[in-house]
C-alpha cells in the first residue's frame, strides 16, 4: 500500500505547488488592475467553507473576490495532468506553467492601455496590435518576465534530470485516475458553485448582455472570462450565430420612433451652416484638461486657445470609446451609435450600414472623403468607409513621404497635404481628417520638444504635453493653409479628441496634473474629458457648458447644418438645444449637468456611486437610478442596432 500512495503523494505535491504557483500570478494580476482577489486571507476563507458546509452559513460573502473561483479554473484546465505518470505529469504541468503565465502577462499589458481583457473579438484585431510597435514595449516592465522565471528554472532543471526525474514505480492507474477526478471535481465545484451563486440572486444579466469584460472578470476570474468569452464568441459567430430577437427589433424601432416624435427645439443656431463644407479632424488622445491650461508660463495649445474664442467650445465632452479606441471614437461620432464592449465595430461588423454622417450628407449633395496618413486595413477603414458612406479614402499611399514624427508623417505635413486635396473636391464636401502624431507613447523628436516642464510631473506627462503642444502647432498651420486657400469662411471646422491618454488612472501624475478640483469625482471628470470645437462662418464663439459625448457630434451638426428633421436612427442629441446634457460611457457610467453614476464591475445599480456636482459629494445610488435606466436601455439599444444590422433592414423597408 505504501508503495501506491508514496508516488500518488509526490505526484499530488508537485500538483498543488502548481496551482498555488499560478493562484499566485493570478494575485498579481488582481493587483496590476487593482481589482479584488479575495476579502478574506486563506486561513478565514477555510473557517467561512466550514461555516458554509457545517453550519449552513450563507455563501455570498465568500464571492467578495475571486479566489474560489480563480483556483477552481486552474484545477479546471490542469487536474487531467494527475492522469498522467510521472515524468509526463511534469512535462504537462510546465507546458500549462507557460501557457497561463503567457495569458496573464498578456491581459497585464493590455489591461494597462485599455483598462480591459483581451476577449475573442479583439483577438480578430491582433494585426492593430502588432502595429503598435514601439508602443506596446512601452508598456512591458523587466518585473513582468519574473512571471516566467519558475517556467526558465524548471525547464532547466528537467533537462539536466530528466532521466533521474522517475519514481521506481508509477501510482496505479486506477489511483491516478480516482485522484484525478476527484482533484476534477473540487475544482468544478470551486469554480462553478460561486457562478450558480451569483446567478441565482440575480446575476444572469452579466452573461446575457457582456457589457464589459472586466464586470465578468469580476465574478469569474482571469481564466474563467477567458473560458466564457470563447463559449460566448464560438456560440454567438460560430455555433449560433447571435441574432436579434423580433422582440428586440420591435423595441429598437419603437425606441427611435419615439426619440424622432419628441418635439425638436427651435435654436438661433438651426441653419446656420447650411451649404458649408465640412471639415472635422479627430485628434488622437487629446483631452480637454489642455486647453488654456498653462505650465511654467506657457500656454500648452495657444492655437487651440485662440479658437476656442472664436468658435463653439463645448466644455463638457467625453470620450465614449471602450477596446476599439480611435475606431470607437470616429464610429461613434459618425454614426451616434455607441461602441462595442469588446472588439470594434469596424473589425466585428465592418459592412453594416448606418444613418451615418457622410452618408446623410452624401444623399444631400456632398463629396466625401476621409483622410489617415496610416495603413488603409488598419481597423479595416478601407473595407468600411465606402460603406459609411465616404467617396474617397486618402491613406498613406496617397501623402508625400514627409517627416516621420510618431507612427506617420507628423501632423502638421499631414494637415495641409491633406488641406491641398481637399481644393480637389467638389463643393459643399466633408472632410473627415484623423491626425495620429500625438499617439501613446508620446515621444517626440527633441527639436519640437519645445515646453520647459523639466519639472512637471513625470516622464510620461511630460512627453504627452510635448506631443499636444507640437499638434496644437499643426493646427495652427492647418487653420491659416484654409485661410489662405480660401477654405476657412465657406467650411464649418471641427476639432474633438479620440480618447484618453492611457495615463489617466487614480493618483497617476497626469490625473493629478488635470484634476484641478483635487477631488474623486474631479478625477473622474478629467479621465474621459475630450475638447469639441465647432468654428461656424458667421457664428460668434461661445463657451457651452452642458455634458455630452462623442455620439452628440452628429446631431449637433445635423441642426447646424438644418439637416435634422428626418427620421435618422441616431442615439445622441443635439448639444446646442438647451436641454439638460447627459452622457453615456461604454462601461455603465452616466454623467449630466447635475450628477455623475459611476458603474461598478457588476452593473448592479447599488454598488455604484452616486454624485452630486454641484455639492461635489456622494448621495444615495437611488438618486441616480433614473441615469442607470438610461445607461443599461441606450447600450442594449446600440447593440442590437449594430449586431442585427437593423438600419439597413429599415432602410428596405422605408423603400
Amino acid at each position: 500500500m505504501k508503495q501506491q500512495l508514496k508516488p500518488i503523494s509526490i505526484s499530488l505535491l508537485i500538483y498543488i505547488a502548481f496551482v498555488i504557483l499560478i493562484g499566485w500570478k493570478l494575485t498579481w494580476f488582481s493587483n496590476q488592475s487593482d481589482t479584488l482577489f479575495s476579502q478574506y486571507g486563506i486561513i478565514e476563507m477555510f473557517k467561512r467553507l466550514f461555516n458554509f458546509f457545517i453550519n449552513d452559513a450563507s455563501f455570498s460573502p465568500l464571492r467578495e473576490g475571486i479566489l474560489l473561483v480563480s483556483f477552481g479554473a486552474i484545477i479546471l484546465v490542469s487536474f487531467w495532468t494527475i492522469f498522467l505518470k510521472f515524468r509526463q505529469q511534469l512535462i504537462a504541468l510546465l507546458v500549462l506553467d507557460f501557457v497561463l503565465s503567457f495569458i496573464i502577462l498578456a491581459d497585464a499589458i493590455y489591461f494597462r492601455y485599455f483598462e480591459d481583457l483581451i476577449s475573442s473579438a479583439v483577438l480578430l484585431q491582433i494585426k492593430q496590435m502588432s502595429s503598435l510597435g514601439s508602443s506596446v514595449g512601452d508598456l512591458f516592465s523587466w518585473k513582468d518576465f519574473l512571471l516566467f522565471a519558475d517556467v526558465l528554472l524548471f525547464t532547466a532543471l528537467l533537462i539536466v534530470f530528466f532521466k533521474k526525474v522517475q519514481l521506481k514505480k508509477n501510482a496505479n492507474p486506477a489511483l491516478r485516475l480516482a485522484t484525478g477526478l476527484l482533484a476534477g471535481a473540487a475544482g468544478a465545484w470551486l469554480f462553478f458553485y460561486p457562478l450558480h451563486d451569483f446567478v441565482q440572486k440575480g446575476g444572469a444579466y452579466l452573461f446575457d448582455k457582456t457589457l464589459s469584460s472586466m464586470r465578468v472578470y469580476e465574478v469569474t476570474g482571469l481564466f474563467g472570462f477567458h473560458g466564457f468569452d470563447t463559449y460566448k464568441y464560438l456560440d454567438e459567430y460560430v455555433l449560433n450565430k447571435k441574432e436579434v430577437s423580433a422582440k428586440d427589433r420591435k423595441d429598437a424601432k419603437q425606441w427611435f420612433d419615439d426619440k424622432t416624435k419628441e418635439k425638436v427645439v427651435q435654436t438661433l443656431y438651426e441653419g446656420k451652416a447650411a451649404g458649408k463644407n465640412l471639415i472635422m479632424v479627430q485628434l488622437e488622445a487629446y483631452q480637454s484638461f489642455v486647453i488654456d491650461k498653462k505650465v511654467n508660463g506657457q500656454e500648452i495649445t495657444p492655437n487651440l486657445n485662440k479658437l476656442k474664442k472664436e468658435s463653439l467650445y463645448f466644455n463638457d465632452i467625453h470620450h465614449q470609446t471602450a477596446s476599439g479606441r480611435t475606431s470607437d471614437a470616429e464610429f461613434s461620432a459618425n454614426t451616434s451609435l455607441y461602441p462595442l464592449a469588446t472588439g470594434s465595430a469596424y473589425v466585428r461588423f465592418p459592412r453594416n450600414e448606418y444613418d451615418s454622417l457622410p452618408y446623410i450628407l452624401k444623399e444631400n449633395g456632398y463629396d466625401t472623403a476621409a483622410f489617415h496618413a496610416y495603413k488603409p486595413g488598419f481597423w479595416n477603414r478601407y473595407i468600411v468607409y465606402p460603406n459609411l458612406g465616404f467617396n474617397e479614402f486618402h491613406s498613406i499611399e496617397d501623402f508625400d513621404e514627409g517627416e516621420q514624427v510618431g507612427w506617420a508623417i507628423g501632423d502638421e505635413s499631414f494637415l495641409t497635404q491633406s488641406a491641398d486635396k481637399m481644393k480637389d473636391m467638389k463643393d459643399p464636401f466633408y472632410s473627415f481628417l484623423i491626425a495620429l502624431t500625438s499617439h501613446y507613447p508620446y515621444t517626440m523628436p527633441a527639436k519640437y520638444q519645445t515646453l520647459d516642464i523639466d519639472d512637471v510631473g513625470d516622464v510620461n506627462l511630460r512627453n504627452y504635453l510635448q506631443s499636444v503642444h507640437y499638434v496644437d502647432q499643426a493646427i495652427g498651420t492647418f487653420i491659416e493653409k484654409l485661410k489662405k486657400d480660401g477654405l476657412w469662411e465657406n467650411s464649418v471646422v471641427v476639432f474633438y479628441g479620440d480618447h484618453d491618454t492611457g495615463y489617466m488612472q487614480s493618483k497617476t501624475p497626469s490625473t493629478i496634473f488635470a484634476n484641478e478640483e483635487g477631488d474623486q469625482l474631479g478625477e473622474l471628470e478629467v479621465k474621459d474629458g475630450i475638447p469639441l470645437f465647432m468654428h461656424v462662418p458667421g457664428v460668434e464663439g461661445k463657451e457651452i457648458d452642458k455634458a455630452g459625448g462623442q455620439i452628440d457630434i452628429m446631431p449637433t451638426l445635423l441642426h447646424l447644418f438644418g439637416l435634422e428633421k428626418k427620421n435618422y436612427h441616431h442615439i445622441g442629441n443635439n448639444l446646442l438645444d438647451g436641454k439638460e446634457g447627459s452622457v453615456v460611457f461604454r462601461y455603465g457610467s452616466v454623467k449630466t449637468d447635475s450628477y455623475y453614476y459611476k458603474s461598478s464591475y457588476d452593473l448592479k445599480l447599488q454598488n455604484g456611486t452616486c454624485y452630486d456636482i454641484n455639492t461635489r459629494q456622494t448621495v444615495s445610488v437611488d438618486t441616480c437610478k433614473p441615469l442607470y435606466d438610461t445607461s443599461v436601455e441606450e447600450l442594449s439599444i446600440s447593440d442590437d442596432v449594430i449586431f442585427g444590422n437593423l438600419v439597413e433592414q429599415w432602410h428596405k423597408t422605408e423603400k
